[in-house]
C-alpha cells in the first residue's frame, strides 16, 4: 500500500514539473520588483494625410499656353517659373504704355526747364507773377500726367508679369491641368502643388474622449509622437465625432491622401505592469514565477510593446524573476 502512494506521488511530481516552466540554460535571468505605475489606455484609428500647404494655381490673363515648364512629381522651388502664357495684347499694352512715359517725359522736362527760366526772369523783374503761374500750371500739369503714365505703365508690366506664372512656394507638383497650345481665362487651373515639409494628419475620435484629449494631447502616428496636437472645436453631428489635427514632424516619409494607423490615448488608471515576457502561458493559465514562492496565476489586461498590464495575481513590492 505505501509503495502505491509513492508512485502516485512520484506521478503528480513529474505532471507539474512538466506544466510549470522552466528556465533555460541558455537565457539570461532578470527580475523585476512590482510597483503600481500610471497605465495609459489608447484606441486604434485611421487618419488622412495632407498637407498644411496646397494650392491650385490659376491664370491671371488670357491667353494660349506658351510652355509647362514642369510635371507632375517634380519637385519646384519658391518662385520658379512653371507656365508660360502667350498674351500679345499685354506686350501691346505694355509697349503703348512706355510711349506714353517716354512722350511725358521730354514734356515735363521741358516744362521743368521753363518753369527755372521764368522764375529767374520774374526775380530779375523781367517777367511778372502772371508768367511764373502760368508756367507753374503748366508744369504741374506735366508732372501729373507723367505720373499717371509711370502708373499706367506698371500695372501693364505687373499683367504682363501674370503671363509667366511662377509656384508660390517650395513643393512637389501633384496635377498639371493644361497642355502648350490650350487657350485660358483668368481663373483657368493651371497647375497644383504641395509642401512635403509640411504635413499633418486628420483623424475623428468620438466625443467622449475630447476632454482628456485636449488635457493630455498625446498622439502617435506609426508609433512616433507628433509635435502638435489640435483638437476642433465643434462635434460633428452626424457621427458625434470630434476633428483631431496631428501636425507631423518634418522629415516623414507620409504623402497627402494616404490613410495612417493613428494612437491616440484616452485615459490612464493607476495598475500593475510587467514585462512581457515574464508571462508563461500553460493551458488557459498565465503564469508569473514570484522570487521565493514559486510559480502564480495572474489575469493579463492590455498590453502596451514590451508591457502588460497585471488585474490580479501580483501585490506591489513583490519580485518577479523571468527570462530574457
Amino acid at each position: 500500500m505505501l509503495g502505491s502512494y509513492r508512485l502516485i506521488a512520484a506521478r503528480i511530481t513529474l505532471l507539474i514539473s512538466v506544466m510549470l516552466p522552466s528556465f533555460g540554460a541558455a537565457a539570461q535571468a532578470a527580475s523585476h520588483s512590482i510597483q503600481i505605475t500610471e497605465i495609459k489606455e489608447f484606441i486604434q484609428l485611421q487618419g488622412l494625410v495632407e498637407a498644411a500647404q496646397q494650392a491650385t494655381v490659376s491664370a491671371q490673363v488670357a491667353g494660349r499656353v506658351n510652355q509647362v515648364l514642369v510635371d507632375v512629381g517634380e519637385e519646384v522651388a519658391a518662385g520658379s517659373p512653371i507656365v508660360t502664357i502667350t498674351a500679345l495684347e499685354h506686350d501691346h499694352a505694355v509697349s503703348q504704355a512706355q510711349a506714353e512715359v517716354a512722350a511725358w517725359q521730354v514734356t515735363f522736362d521741358l516744362e521743368a526747364q521753363e518753369l527755372a527760366r521764368i522764375s529767374r526772369l520774374t526775380e530779375q523783374g523781367l517777367a511778372s507773377t502772371a508768367d511764373l503761374d502760368r508756367a507753374k500750371t503748366r508744369f504741374d500739369h506735366a508732372q501729373a500726367q507723367l505720373q499717371g503714365a509711370q502708373a499706367a505703365l506698371a500695372s501693364r508690366q505687373e499683367q504682363l508679369s501674370y503671363t509667366v506664372v511662377k509656384a508660390p512656394y517650395s513643393g512637389i507638383v501633384s496635377a498639371r491641368w493644361v497642355e502648350p497650345g490650350e487657350l485660358v481665362q483668368p481663373g483657368t487651373p493651371l497647375m497644383s502643388g504641395f509642401s512635403p515639409h509640411h504635413l499633418r494628419v486628420h483623424v475623428d475620435i468620438p466625443s467622449s474622449y475630447g476632454a482628456f484629449v485636449k488635457a493630455h494631447q498625446q498622439a502617435w502616428v506609426h508609433d512616433a509622437e507628433l509635435a502638435r496636437v489640435t483638437l476642433f472645436p465643434t462635434i460633428d453631428s452626424a457621427s458625434g465625432t470630434l476633428r483631431l489635427r496631428l501636425d507631423v514632424a518634418a522629415g516623414s516619409d507620409l504623402i497627402p491622401g494616404q490613410w495612417v494607423p493613428v494612437r491616440v490615448q484616452v485615459a490612464a488608471h493607476s495598475g500593475i505592469q510587467i514585462p512581457r515576457q515574464a508571462v508563461q502561458q500553460r493551458g488557459e493559465l498565465q503564469l508569473v514565477k514570484i522570487k521565493d514562492h514559486g510559480w502564480r496565476a495572474v489575469r493579463l489586461g492590455t498590453q502596451e510593446g514590451d508591457w502588460v498590464e497585471i488585474i490580479s495575481g501580483l501585490q506591489a513590492g513583490e519580485v518577479i524573476e523571468y527570462e530574457h
